[in-house]
């Protein structure tokens, strides 16, 4: 099964993410890694214009590049979970993640943990759980434990709260590289849950989520519009949803659930009447990052 992840190559200070891109920088330039050369001052004029040709050469250069290498390349993580995701209860200060590093070569590794907006840096996180140690090297097919600690600072006492473990990955550079050469450093940034849980607070465990979630379909004589409802107080991770209609079917995409939240979808290629009966197949991930297939039969209304 694929890990509950989410992976993007990374710019220096603001790095946009999606399922998997890749993100590209000069080899010079790291929020993590920084040269300690301090040239000669240059005239404010003369800097600016040496700086923007310098900078329209390299993002020729990363242009070039990717359109060359992206339809051969994926972007895959080479610092990653040995879990899909973590689950800590809330009564419990440490756990433990181990890490593998898959690369064949050595990389340097700054870990954080925050609430997964994609712009947040390190220092800007809130999250109450802290990544220890925060910047680490990993050789070659190396693994190691990464301490996730709990602040304790206060968390909703009715639902799991959803944190992000961020991994960012940098290619060490290699000491005998030209100054001048124009290299480019492909580094990565992943994301993987952290759910925080009460313990003992909670009505019911996870396990029960898939035979609690509800689904609705409306808008008979037209495109059929699929609500799903979460009344638990856990997350709700659907990776696979198919809606079905005589012999006709048609996939479809949520996102992720928080708890006691509903989401709707449309479904264009669906055509019912009022009271045909109508079938939902679908699969949650759960605590192991397994799938856990459940289905539903329902009357399509109005």
């Amino acid at each position: 099964m694929q890990p509950s992840r989410r992976s993007s190559p990374n710019n220096i200070r603001s790095p946009l993410e999606n399922t998997t891109q890749r993100r590209m920088s000069s080899s010079r330039s790291s929020d993590v890694m920084a040269t300690s050369e301090r040239p000669m001052p240059v005239p404010v004029k003369t800097r600016l214009a040496r700086y923007a040709a310098s900078h329209a050469i390299r993002a020729s250069l990363c242009v070039a590049l990717y359109a060359a290498t992206a339809g051969a390349m994926q972007a895959i993580a080479g610092v990653t979970p040995t879990v899909s995701r973590v689950v800590m209860p809330g009564d419990v200060t440490e756990v433990s993640a181990q890490l593998v590093n898959i690369n064949t070569y050595p990389v340097l590794v700054q870990a954080w943990v925050d609430d997964g907006e994609l712009h947040t840096t390190p220092q800007e996180s809130t999250a109450p759980v802290i990544a220890l140690p925060p910047i680490f090297r990993m050789d070659a097919h190396e693994r190691t434990s990464l301490r996730l600690i709990n602040s304790g600072a206060p968390l909703p006492a009715d639902r799991e709260s959803l944190f992000w473990l961020n991994l960012h990955e940098i290619p060490l550079t290699q000491k005998n590289r030209f100054s001048d050469g124009q290299t480019v450093t492909i580094t990565m940034r992943t994301q993987f849950k952290v759910f925080v849980r009460p313990v003992d607070k909670l009505p019911y465990p996870a396990t029960e989520l898939p035979k609690r979630l509800t689904f609705s379909l409306t808008g008979a004589n037209a495109g059929l519009l699929l609500s799903v409802h979460n009344p638990t107080p856990y997350y709700a991770t659907i990776n696979m949803l198919d809606v079905s209609v005589g012999d006709t079917s048609q996939p479809a995409v949520v996102n992720m659930l928080a708890p006691f939240s509903e989401s709707s979808v449309r479904l264009e290629g669906l055509r019912a009447q009022a009271g045909d009966h109508a079938k939902v197949k679908f699969a949650l991930i759960d605590d192991d990052g397994a799938a856990v297939e459940g289905e539903r039969s329902m009357p399509v209304n109005n």
